[in-house]
């Protein structure tokens, strides 16, 4: 046989091959009779383009407008459905069978295995347990870190009086950003970074994980990416990130090497110890089985302190400024608010997290419309893998073994349970009527911090950030709009750039 015999001969095998996974594809796979375009059902690279363009959440809501009919669900991959009704979260996140991650989180883009990343429900049960507990809870935030917080606070609004007071533009997303990663870092590892104090991204820690966040989500959407490029060690050396990376999760993971190095030499040579201890703290005295973690997790965890929550609270912040922003009443209405509660004595300065629950309702409807509802900080594919003897979403019986995802963005536009302007800011969605049943249930539409025996772990963090700072922002400056910026998502997580404001401090 010739050279060009052989070319040709391996050309067909090639194109035969192409074919019939084609075809297998759209008529005789388990998942062929769901609705979908025909080309994600061949392959799963179009998904992967699409996050690598920065145009997931709008792309998949276009599907969902059209492709959706009741609880059926979208075809978004060969071995994936998206479910856009918030009805599906319980059935898909509540079920026990259905606590196997799917593959996206197994590509090591993110790191060594931590909590978010950890595949194997019962793999996850047992490192929650371990890592869990009171000290992620609002009670714990309250009596140990609000005081350390309030002065964080107080020290971003002196920096922002002396922009006011030189007349310079303030570019606002970041600053609410550096704050955030300020907190993460102090209630971490018992001392803010200094982002606040020198304003700017310190140690670039925040560039570095969006720097990341592009290829982890290409990687992780791409099938044929992960499950075999990424799982060949002399290949993945060059794409999986390492600790003597400029950039990226490998810049994370020496951060964390470093941090847990030192604190474990200050315990064996000085004796450390604390009596309020903080996450590092609490991750090194973490036990599996009556032992410590190893030194990978515990480096592991920490890593994952610093991506889960430096960015993505900043994100849900600014993202509320910029709605307010954009809606000069829905502004005004919130000073309004505050300045009443103010007047009548019940707010401390800076304001405390127990006075916005109490006597703030329309700037948290503001926080919930806007900074979670239209702008969730998270919109990944947070897909699960159905178990043994399949899963039952609604009506839809998805076979054991195929991939089911919700999706923050898609499920919180829906317009049968937000009302029929879902993609409008409307503050008073959350407060009208006879409902605190209606409430109830759009608070269980919410997805941003995930459902279910894998919810995130820093959602009272967050929570609590948000209750504190936007509040004190609103009360001290008038705020003229530049540059509304804009609201990026890169592999499934979000962040906003360039929105830039003028302040003068309220008299």
């Amino acid at each position: 046989m010739t050279l060009s015999s052989v070319a040709v001969l391996g050309a067909v095998t090639v194109a035969s091959l192409i074919a019939f996974r084609i075809i297998y594809n759209l008529r005789f796979h388990p998942l062929a009779k769901f609705p979908g375009p025909w080309y994600l059902a061949v392959t799963s690279l179009p998904l992967a383009i699409i996050s690598l363009l920065k145009r997931e959440p709008e792309w998949l809501l276009d599907l969902a407008k059209k492709y959706s009919d009741g609880d059926i669900p979208i075809r978004i991959a060969p071995t994936l459905l998206l479910f856009p009704k918030p009805s599906s979260i319980k059935d898909i996140y509540w079920d026990p069978k259905n606590n196997t991650k799917a593959g996206l989180y197994g590509t090591g883009m993110l790191g060594p295995p931590h909590l978010f990343t950890t595949i194997n429900g019962e793999d996850h049960r047992i490192l929650r347990k371990a890592l869990g507990g009171p000290q992620w809870s609002f009670g714990a935030l309250k009596n140990i870190w609000e005081p350390r917080i309030d002065s964080l606070i107080e020290l971003l609004t002196s920096k922002l009086f002396s922009a006011a007071e030189c007349n310079e533009p303030v570019v606002l997303c970041d600053r609410v950003a550096q704050f955030a990663a300020d907190v993460m870092t102090l209630v971490s590892f018992s001392e803010p970074w200094g982002f606040v104090e020198h304003g700017r991204d310190e140690r670039g820690i925040l560039q570095s994980f969006r720097d990341g966040l592009v290829f982890f989500g290409f990687a992780g959407r791409f099938r044929g990416l992960r499950e075999t490029v990424l799982k060949h060690p002399p290949l993945a050396k060059f794409l999986l990130p390492k600790v003597d990376d400029e950039g990226g999760n490998g810049f994370l993971m020496w951060q964390a090497d470093r941090q847990v190095a030192e604190r474990e030499r200050r315990i064996e040579d000085e004796g450390f110890e604390q009596e309020k201890p903080d996450y590092l703290q609490h991750t090194l005295e973490a036990r599996i089985n009556g032992q410590p973690l190893n030194p990978m997790q515990k480096r592991a965890h920490v890593t994952l302190l610093i991506q889960a929550g430096a960015d993505t609270t900043g994100t849900a912040m600014g993202s509320t400024l910029r709605f307010l922003l954009l809606n000069p009443s829905c502004l005004a209405k919130t000073r309004a608010e505050i300045d009443a509660a103010e007047t009548a004595g019940y707010l401390s300065s800076p304001v405390q997290y127990e006075e916005t629950r109490a006597h703030l309702p329309y700037l948290i409807a503001c926080i919930k419309e806007g900074g979670l509802r239209l702008n969730p900080p998270a919109t990944n594919l947070f897909a699960r893998v159905a178990g043994p003897g399949g899963a039952k979403v609604g009506s839809v019986s998805v076979p054991e073994g195929y991939e089911m995802t919700s999706n923050a963005y898609v499920v919180q536009r829906d317009p049968e349970l937000f009302g029929p302007d879902p993609e409008v800011f409307r503050p008073e969605r959350w407060l009208e009527g006879s409902s605190e049943h209606k409430a109830a249930e759009m608070e269980a539409g919410l997805f941003v911090f995930g459902v279910g025996p894998r919810v995130c772990l820093g959602k009272d963090i967050a929570m609590f950030e948000l209750y504190k700072l936007l509040p004190e922002i609103i009360r001290r400056f008038d705020m003229e709009l530049l540059d509304k910026g804009r609201y990026v998502v890169a592999g499934g997580v979000a962040y906003n750039k360039d929105l830039v404001v003028k302040l003068s401090a309220r008299v």
